[in-house]
């Protein structure tokens, strides 16, 4: 039997609250004072971001190919929205490894500027993070490889360009990094990815009158824009139906500023078993969870809850 429950967060942030509720889990707002719950309609299906494809090569490593590029992603009615993705139009690919296991990237600039990935949350040698002094120039490739050696987590990755992070991130630039261990598997937690295991990258964006990301940062606005648009996975007005007595959803706060306050339409407890930085020693109950912006690697922006 199909459930839909709606997952609603008021957000915080300077232009107005607004009020997020995955329904089924579905998106619907409030921006400042004017009320349009029950006004947006729920009528597309979530997307989930697919999982990277890789390839054990000769030495044993897990290989990933990662194309940055330009292009256009249709979120509405209307012209589509010029956008960055990585292996796609916009967002990324979640990527998905284990503990112990040793991966190597080809990081693909199609751009036509400089940008970067930086492995969020992971431990990993200076050399291969991604940051501000990693930059991959337009048309170049860069190889990061290490061993993945820390517990099972869900972390992300996203530009770490300096004075450009947040505009490269709210063209589109971001996707899940999840880590794998026997103790996930030990856990029983739901597990089947984009089933009962879901991704929700959570993000506000502005739109201008031709369907383009607006990038005006508000008067007294110092963190980035904040948009009257909630994406869930890039998809406004989304919904997706759960057929499973536990579902996880694996919560990332990619927006540039707001804040959000997640919970569910009818004041349910559920359980917060992860941080990015891992398994909780027990679930943690909670009606509410606050949850802030992850672009300034403050590693308070992803959460793990299990809705029972």
């Amino acid at each position: 039997m199909k459930r839909r429950t709606a997952l609603k967060a008021l957000g915080f942030g300077i232009g107005g609250p607004v009020l997020l509720a995955g329904g089924g889990y579905g998106v619907y707002y409030a921006a400042g004072k004017q009320d349009t719950v029950g006004k947006v309609a729920f009528d597309k299906a979530l997307s989930i971001p697919p999982l990277a494809e890789s390839k054990i090569n000769t030495s044993g490593a897990r290989v990933f190919t990662l194309g940055i590029r330009s292009d256009r992603t249709r979120f509405k009615g209307g012209s589509a929205t010029r956008t960055w993705g990585v292996n796609g139009t916009y967002l990324g690919p979640t990527i998905r490894a284990r503990r112990g296991e040793r991966v190597e990237f080809a990081v693909g600039n199609g751009l036509d500027q400089e940008t970067s990935l930086h492995w969020h949350g992971m431990h990993l040698p200076a050399a291969m993070d991604g940051g501000p002094h990693q930059v991959v120039p337009a048309g170049e490739t860069w190889r990061p490889r290490w061993t993945i050696d820390q517990p099972a987590a869900t972390l992300w990755y996203h530009p770490h360009v300096h004075g450009s992070t947040a505009d490269h991130m709210y063209r589109g630039l971001a996707g899940l990094f999840i880590i794998d261990d026997e103790g996930t598997e030990a856990s029983k937690l739901p597990s089947e990815y984009g089933v009962d295991d879901i991704p929700m990258i959570v993000q506000d964006r502005a739109f201008d009158g031709d369907n383009q990301f607006e990038t005006r940062v508000p008067l007294g606005g110092s963190l980035g824009v904040i948009g009257e648009e909630v994406l869930v996975n890039g998809t406004i007005g989304p919904y997706v139906d759960v057929t499973t007595e536990l579902v996880r959803l694996r919560l990332l706060n990619g927006s540039n500023a707001r804040l959000y306050n997640f919970g569910f339409s009818d004041d349910r407890t559920f359980s917060l078993v992860a941080t990015d930085g891992g398994l909780l020693a027990r679930p943690w109950n909670a009606e509410r969870l606050y949850l802030s912006t992850a672009p300034w690697c403050s590693h308070v922006g992803v959460r793990d809850v299990v809705d029972t």
